[in-house]
Formats: C-alpha cells, structure tokens, sequence
C-alpha cells in the first residue's frame, strides 16, 4: 500500500562562535544528506485492493528485503512520484526499519522505513613536492653544502650535470673540475660523466 506521507528533509551543520563584546556568530559548515522515512502498511496476503505490477509477494518478502540491504549495507534507490511535484530518485542506504504487526491483521505488517542519502566517498590526491625540487639550488652557492652530497662526500651525478658545473657547485669555481677528476680513477675523460655516476667529492 502507497504510505500516506514521506517526510523528506535536509539539515545545514552550522557552527557557532562566541566573539568577545560581540556575541555569538554562527558560520555555516557543511549541508548534511538528505533523509527520507515513511510508514507503509505491506499485505500477507493479495487482497482486492491490492495492485502489484508484477507478481504479488507478501510483506515477509519485502522485510527481508529492506532488512538485508541494512545489513549488508548496500545501497539502494528509491523512487517516489505523485505524477505533480519533482520526482524523487536517488541512492539511499537502509538507516533502520520497523516492523509492527497488530491484532486482528495477522501476517500484515506496517513497516517504517528510514533512508538517508548516499554519497560514496571520492579519491583524494595529495601534491608531494618532487625531490628534484626540494634539493635544487642556485648554481652561485659558495656557502652551502649540497643536499645531494652524502655524508661521506660522495655525489650522485643527474641528468644535464657537467664536472666544471659540479665544481661550481661546491667550490665556487668550475675551473676546480680537475680535483674532482683525480679524486675518481673511474672519471677517464672529464667530459664524459653520466647520470647515476656516483662521484667521491674530496674536501
């Protein structure tokens, strides 16, 4: 049987704020979900009143419905329309349902039902700074120690690097080139370094 209301409502989550020589202010936070409930009576058996669009099935069958998808916690859409105002229809999930039988009416149930919206949860990105940026500096830094440069003062050589440019780095001077290149047997031609080349850089 069509319930005879469906009470539908919202609520805008509001915070307040004492201010100091002004009172309180309120500032509104969030809207909340939207919230359906009704009151529904379901026949046991198929009276004359009754219209199905399909097969009639007794009100155990739609219990058992309602109380399945609470426990699984599925949600479910539920549609009402008078054929007047905006329809509704939205995915809501089973908050609670009650069930009352009454004398004299054996196997007819009157179910209320409570449904609140659902939204499912999106995903979150969050900016992470790359390392190429956080390590970065300024190619005239005379004072400062690489990040880069571990602490038994090797350094792992990225793609665009040059020796002179290493030298630059850490002794101000790109002409020093020559005492990184002794220091690494491995360095044959000063011209030739590659990214991932780990360089031992001597004090």
């Amino acid at each position: 049987m069509n319930p005879e209301e469906i009470k539908r409502s919202r609520e805008l989550q509001i915070d307040t704020y004492q201010v100091l020589g002004t009172g309180q202010v309120s500032v509104p936070a969030h809207c909340g979900l939207e919230k359906f409930s009704f009151e529904a009576e379901f026949p046991g058996q198929e009276y004359h009143y009754v219209e199905t669009a399909g097969r009639f099935k007794n009100a155990d069958y739609y219990e058992k419905m309602f109380r399945k998808a609470q426990k699984n916690k599925t949600p479910i859409r539920f549609i009402a329309s008078n054929e007047i105002t905006d329809d509704i229809s939205c995915l809501v999930l089973v908050q609670s349902v009650e069930s009352v039988e009454k004398a004299g009416e054996e196997g007819d149930k009157y179910l209320t039902i409570s449904l609140l919206e659902y939204k499912a949860h999106g995903k979150r990105y969050i900016g992470v700074q790359t390392l190429r940026e956080i390590i970065s500096q300024p190619e005239n830094t005379t004072d400062q120690v690489s990040p880069e440069v571990t602490e038994n003062k090797t350094y792992t050589v990225v793609k665009g690097d040059t020796l002179s440019g290493i030298a630059k780095r850490f002794y101000g001077s790109g002409s020093q080139y020559s005492k990184i290149a002794s220091a690494n047997p491995g360095v044959k031609n000063p011209n030739l370094i590659y990214p991932g080349q780990v360089l031992t850089i001597p004090s």
